[in-house]
C-alpha cells in the first residue's frame, strides 16, 4: 500500500487553516444602501440603529430600514469623520471642513468656527458629563450638550499643528492625544480650557483606554502603558505589540477580544486585526476583503462587529454566529463525512481523511496497478453497464461521493471504486463506473445504471454478482438517491418512485404501496424517513411496521428555495438545503439559514458530528454549531408604529387607545421590531380583531381602507426564521365613532320623523280618497243627472205639447190615418228615448233611424216644407260605428226651432257621416236657414241641449274645442262633430 506523503510545511499550513475559522460577513457598498465605499465614522446608537458616516453623506440602518442625509437635508458637509451620542441620547455629527451638527431626530443645527468651534475639521468626539468634546485638526472645543453652543476653545500655546488623535477618561478627567505633539490632560475653570502635556509620546494615530491600560497606535507597533504611569510621568518602556499596519481605531467585543481597524496608507498591510487572548499579538482576519480598515463599531445587544473600510464599504460581522467557514487549501469540496470519528473530504483534487489528503494521482496509480495484473478479469460491457475509460489521466479523474461500509470507506470516481480503511489505508479498487451506489443489509454492494437493471455483487472482489434486468417491474431503474437503513436499503428513482431491497427488490410503486414517482433524495428521521421529489414537497414516511404510511407532507411553498439540493437530520430536525439556503424544520418550528449568514451556494453535501452539521461547498467547509443554532433564544421583545397615516395625513402624536370620527376609516401604519441581527428574516402578519384571520403585511405596512366603525385591536404576529420562533403583541387600538346618523338619538328621532311622515302620507291619501270618493259619487249622481236633463231635453214639453196638438188636430179634421201614422211614430220615438237614455253609446244605424223618425215628426209639424237629408260614407258600416246615444238629435232640433221662419222659402237640414281619419268620423249638420240671426237669437235664449253636450264630451274625454265646431253665416249654419 502506497500513500501519497505530505510535506511537513503543508500539514503545518493547513492546520492553521483550519485554526483560522471565520464568521461570514456581510458586506454594505454603494451597490446596496451607502452612497460612497469610504466609511471613516460608526456608531451603533441607543435604540440599536447603526450611524454610518461616509465621505459622501450619513447613512442610519436599523433593521430593513435605511435612511440617508446629505448636504440638502442640512448637515453641514457630506465628508464625515466622527458620530456620537450625548446623555440624552442625542445625535452628534462631525465633518471634516464645517464643523458639526446636532440632529434632534427631525433637523440638523450646524455649529462651526462661526459659532466658537476652534477648528472645521473633527477628527474626534467625545462624551463627558453632558458636554461634548470635540477634537479636531488643531485644538479642541466644548460645546454645551443643553444649550448646544460653544462653552470652551483651546489650543497648545505653541505655533505646532495639535491635531487630535483620541480622547480617554480617568478619574474624572479628559486626557487627549495628539498625533505629533504628544499627550496633555484637559484642565476646565468655568468657560475656560487648557492643555496641560503629559508624555511627549508622538506620532499617534489613535488611543483606545480598556480598564487601566492606554493603547497607542504607532506605525507598524502598538504601545502598551499603563495609565497611572502616563499622568504620573513615570519615565517607563511601554509594552509593545507588533502589528505589520497602522491600527486607526478600536473596539471590545467582550473581555477577552479587542479587535483593531488597520490601514497602512501607502502599504496594502492593513486589515482587521484580533488580538490574541492575552493582548500580547495580533492576526489578521483574512477573509476580509479589504486591506484599508478605518473605523469599527460593536453591537453589545446583537454581538455584530461593523467593519467601516476606505475602499469597499461596511461589513458586518456576527461574534456570537453558530456558523464558521473553514477555508482549504484544495479545490472546490464535493463531499463530506465522518467514518469512525474520522473526518473524510472529497475534492475534485483528491481525498482527504483528518490531515492526510490522497491526490488523484495515488487513485490513478491504484487504477494502473489492478490493469496490469488482472487483463483477463476487467469487466465487460455487459447487462448495458459501462466500461471505465482506463486511459483518462489522472488530473481528469472526476470525484462523486462518499459511502461507508459496515468497516470500510469507498470513493467513487470516474475511473472506478476504491475501498478504504476507515483510518485511509488503501484496501482494494474496484474497476465499476456507476453514479450511484450502496449497501444492503448484509453490506454487499448494490451497483446501480442509469437507464437500465442493477448488479448486487455477492463477491465484490471477485466481481461476483446477479444481474437485475430492468424488465421487472421490481428492479429499480433511474436510480438517483439511496439510503442503507437498519433492516433494508432504500433506492429513490426519478421515475419509477421509491424501491426497497432485504434480500429482495420491491417496487413500491409497482405493489400501489405508495404512487409518488419522482423521487430525489432520502434520509433517515428518528424511526422515520424523509423524502423528497422534484417538485420540492418532503414526506415523512413510517415504514417501521410492516404498513406504509405517509405521516406528514411538508409542501415546497413551506420550504424556501424550489430545488432540494440534499436532506439530513439532527436529533428530530429535518435539514432541507435548497438552491436558496437551508431549512431546519422540527413540525413546531423552523429555522432558515442562507447568504445572510455567511452560507454561500453552491452547497454539495453534507453530515453531522459532535452536533455540528458540516458542509462541503464551492468555498471549503461551514461548520454550524446545531446546539447553538437550534437554541437561539428569541430575538424580538418589542413591535411599535414607526408612522401612522390617517386618511393619508401623518398622525405625530400617538395616544394609548386613539378615538376616530367616522370619517376617519383610511388608515396606514408603518411598524418595526427592536434591531435585529437578520431583519430580512421576519415575515409580519397582522389581524384587526381576535376574531379575524391573520394577513401578511408586505414591506412591514398595515393598510386598512373604509373601516367600518367600532373598536379595533391591531396584532402583529412576527415570524422569525433565523430562530423559528414567533412574536405576537398588540400594535394598536382605536375606536372609530358611529356616524351622526347611526347614533340612538338620531335613530330614534329619525324613527319618529318616520313614523309621522308615514301618519301625515296615509292620512292625506284618506282625504283624498274620501275627497274622490264624494266627487265620484257627485259625478255619478251629475252624469245620471244629465242623463234625465238630456231625455228631458229630447223630449220637452213644448215638443210634446206640439206633437199632441197635431195628433187631436189630425184626429179632429176626421184625418184618422195620419194621425195613426203620427201617433206611431211619436210611440216609436218615445220609446227610443226611453232605451238609449240607459245607454252611453249606440250603433250608428239606430242613432239614424231614430233621428230621421224625429226629423218626420218635426217635418210633420212644419207641413213638411223642409228637406231632409241624410248621407252616409260608403266607407261607413253604420252597423260597426258606435256613437254617444243621443248627441246629434239636440242640433237638429236647435234647427228646426231657430233656423227656418217663414221667411225661408226652400229650408233644408243635411246630415252628413264621413270618415275623417283611421280614428275619427265626421259628423255635419248643415241648414240653410237664417244662420247669424239665428245665433244672436241664442245668444238670448241659450240652447240647453248644446250645454248638455259639451258636458257629455268633456265626461266622456273628449276635447270639446277640438270635437264640436259650430259656425254661423249668412247663408245657415254648419255644426261639426268629430267622434
Amino acid at each position: 500500500m502506497k500513500i501519497t506523503n505530505l510535506p511537513i510545511f503543508f500539514i503545518a499550513l493547513f492546520g492553521f487553516l483550519c485554526a483560522a475559522q471565520t464568521s461570514p460577513f456581510t458586506q454594505y457598498n454603494t451597490s446596496s444602501i451607502l452612497p460612497n465605499n469610504t466609511v471613516r465614522a460608526l456608531y451603533v446608537a441607543h435604540d440599536g440603529a447603526l450611524w454610518i458616516g461616509t465621505d459622501n453623506g450619513l447613512v442610519r440602518k436599523y433593521n430593513t430600514t435605511i435612511n440617508s442625509y446629505f448636504k440638502e437635508d442640512g448637515l453641514p458637509l457630506n465628508n464625515i469623520w466622527a458620530i456620537t451620542e450625548d446623555a440624552n441620547n442625542e445625535l452628534w455629527v462631525g465633518t471634516y471642513g464645517e464643523g458639526i451638527a446636532h440632529y434632534d431626530g427631525e433637523k440638523f443645527t450646524k455649529i462651526s468656527s462661526k459659532q466658537g468651534l476652534i477648528h472645521n475639521e473633527i477628527t474626534h468626539l467625545f462624551n463627558f458629563q453632558n458636554n461634548l468634546y470635540i477634537g479636531t485638526s488643531n485644538g479642541v472645543s466644548i460645546v454645551s450638550t443643553a444649550s448646544k453652543k460653544v462653552i470652551a476653545s483651546t489650543k497648545a500655546t505653541t505655533d505646532e499643528v495639535i491635531r487630535i488623535s483620541g480622547f480617554f477618561e480617568f478619574n474624572k478627567e479628559v486626557y487627549v492625544t495628539t498625533y505629533s505633539s504628544g499627550i496633555f490632560k484637559l484642565s476646565r475653570k468655568g468657560n475656560h480650557v487648557d492643555l496641560q502635556k503629559f508624555s511627549d509620546h508622538s506620532f499617534i494615530y489613535a488611543a483606545h483606554q480598556r480598564n487601566d491600560s492606554l493603547y497607542l497606535s504607532n506605525k507598524k507597533y502598538i504601545s502598551v502603558f499603563a495609565i497611572n504611569d502616563v499622568i504620573n510621568k513615570k519615565i517607563i518602556a511601554p509594552r509593545i505589540i507588533e502589528n505589520q499596519s497602522i491600527v486607526w481605531d478600536y473596539v471590545e467585543t467582550d473581555k477577552e477580544t479587542l479587535y483593531g481597524g488597520a490601514w497602512g496608507i501607502f502599504e496594502d498591510d492593513g486589515g482587521l486585526i484580533r488580538f490574541n487572548k492575552s493582548l500580547t499579538n495580533s492576526s489578521k482576519i483574512s477573509e476580509l476583503p479589504s486591506s484599508a480598515v478605518l473605523s469599527l463599531s460593536y453591537d453589545n445587544l446583537l454581538k455584530n462587529l461593523y467593519v467601516g473600510t476606505k475602499d469597499a464599504g461596511l461589513f458586518e460581522f456576527s461574534t456570537s454566529s453558530p456558523i464558521e467557514k473553514v477555508p482549504s487549501s484544495q479545490e472546490k469540496m464535493v463531499d463530506i463525512s465522518y467514518f469512525k470519528n474520522q473526518s473524510i473530504q472529497l475534492f475534485t483534487s483528491g481525498l482527504q481523511i483528518n490531515e492526510k489528503f490522497i491526490n488523484s494521482s495515488f487513485f490513478k496509480e491504484k487504477q494502473i496497478d489492478y490493469v496490469r495484473n488482472n487483463q483477463n478479469k476487467l469487466p465487460k460491457y455487459e447487462d448495458f453497464f459501462y466500461e471505465l475509460e482506463y486511459d483518462t489521466p489522472a488530473e481528469k479523474i472526476v470525484f462523486y461521493n462518499i459511502k461507508t461500509s459496515e468497516d470500510a470507506l469507498w470513493i467513487n470516481t470516474s475511473i472506478g471504486l476504491y475501498k478504504f480503511s476507515p483510518y485511509g489505508a488503501f484496501e482494494s479498487y474496484l474497476p465499476l463506473h456507476t453514479l450511484v451506489f450502496d449497501f444492503g443489509p448484509s453490506n454487499e454492494l448494490i451497483e446501480t445504471n442509469p437507464y437500465h437493471g442493477l448488479r448486487v455483487y455477492n463477491n465484490d472482489e471477485k466481481l461476483d454478482y446477479t444481474y437485475y434486468p430492468s424488465t421487472l417491474l421490481s428492479t429499480p431503474t433511474d436510480v438517483v438517491s439511496t439510503l442503507k437503513g437498519k433492516n433494508k436499503t432504500y433506492l429513490l428513482s426519478v421515475f419509477k418512485g421509491l424501491f426497497t431491497y432485504d434480500g429482495t427488490f420491491k417496487s413500491l410503486l409497482a405493489t400501489d404501496v405508495w404512487k409518488e414517482k419522482k423521487l430525489r433524495h432520502i434520509t433517515e428521521l428518528e424511526n422515520n424517513i424523509a423524502v423528497s421529489n422534484e417538485a420540492g414537497d418532503v414526506f415523512i414516511i413510517d415504514d417501521t411496521k410492516n404498513t406504509f404510511n405517509v405521516i406528514r407532507i411538508i409542501h415546497q411553498k413551506e420550504i424556501r428555495g424550489n430545488t432540494i439540493f440534499f436532506l439530513n437530520h439532527y436529533k428530530g430536525w429535518l435539514i432541507i438545503a435548497t438552491e436558496k439556503g437551508i431549512t431546519f424544520s422540527s413540525g413546531k418550528r423552523q429555522l432558515f439559514i442562507n447568504e445572510e449568514q455567511g452560507i454561500k451556494n453552491p452547497v454539495y453535501a453534507s453530515t453531522i458530528y459532535n452536533d455540528q452539521l458540516l458542509l462541503a461547498s464551492e468555498f471549503g467547509k461551514y461548520t454550524i454549531d446545531l446546539n447553538k443554532l437550534l437554541n437561539t433564544p428569541n430575538k424580538i421583545d418589542e413591535i411599535f408604529i414607526t408612522s401612522l397615516n390617517i386618511n393619508d395625513s401623518i398622525v405625530s402624536n400617538l395616544s394609548p387607545r386613539l378615538q376616530l370620527a367616522y370619517t376617519e376609516n383610511n388608515l396606514s401604519i408603518a411598524m418595526e421590531t427592536n434591531a435585529h441581527p437578520f431583519p430580512q428574516k421576519l415575515t409580519y402578519y397582522y389581524r384587526i380583531n381576535e376574531n379575524s384571520s391573520w394577513q401578511k403585511s408586505n414591506n412591514q405596512k398595515i393598510d386598512l381602507r373604509f373601516l367600518k366603525p367600532g373598536a379595533y385591536n391591531i396584532n402583529v404576529r412576527v415570524n422569525d426564521a433565523y430562530t423559528g420562533q414567533l412574536f405576537e403583541g398588540q400594535l394598536l387600538s382605536f375606536t372609530i365613532a358611529l356616524p351622526f346618523y347611526l347614533k340612538w338619538w338620531f335613530l330614534l328621532l329619525s324613527g319618529l320623523f318616520l313614523m309621522a311622515l308615514v301618519y301625515l302620507y296615509f292620512n292625506r291619501i284618506r282625504k283624498r280618497q274620501l275627497i274622490q270618493n264624494a266627487l265620484e259619487i257627485a259625478t255619478t249622481k251629475h252624469i245620471e243627472e244629465l242623463k234625465t236633463e238630456a231625455l228631458l231635453a229630447q223630449m220637452n214639453p213644448h215638443f210634446m205639447f206640439n206633437a199632441l196638438n197635431s195628433i187631436q188636430h189630425l184626429v179632429m179634421t176626421n184625418e184618422n190615418e195620419r194621425a195613426s201614422v203620427y201617433l206611431n211614430k211619436f210611440s216609436k220615438l218615445v220609446r227610443a228615448n226611453l232605451n238609449n237614455a240607459q245607454r252611453p253609446f249606440t250603433n250608428l244605424r239606430e242613432e239614424l233611424d231614430y233621428l230621421k223618425v224625429y226629423c218626420e215628426i218635426e217635418n210633420e209639424r212644419h207641413a213638411n216644407r223642409i228637406a231632409i237629408v241624410f248621407n252616409i260614407d260608403s266607407q261607413i258600416n253604420p252597423s260597426e260605428v258606435e256613437i254617444p246615444t243621443l248627441i246629434l238629435q239636440p242640433f237638429l232640433e236647435n234647427a228646426f226651432v231657430h233656423a227656418f221662419p217663414p221667411s225661408i222659402l226652400s229650408p233644408m237640414l243635411e246630415l252628413t257621416v264621413t270618415v275623417f281619419n283611421a280614428h275619427l268620423n265626421s259628423y255635419e249638420i248643415k241648414d240653410n236657414g237664417i244662420g247669424a240671426l239665428s245665433k244672436l237669437k241664442r245668444s238670448i235664449t241659450t240652447s240647453k241641449g248644446i250645454s248638455l253636450i259639451k258636458e257629455r264630451l268633456h265626461f266622456l274625454n273628449y276635447d270639446v274645442e277640438t270635437s264640436l265646431n259650430v259656425d254661423y253665416s249668412e247663408n245657415g249654419s254648419t255644426i261639426t262633430l268629430l267622434l
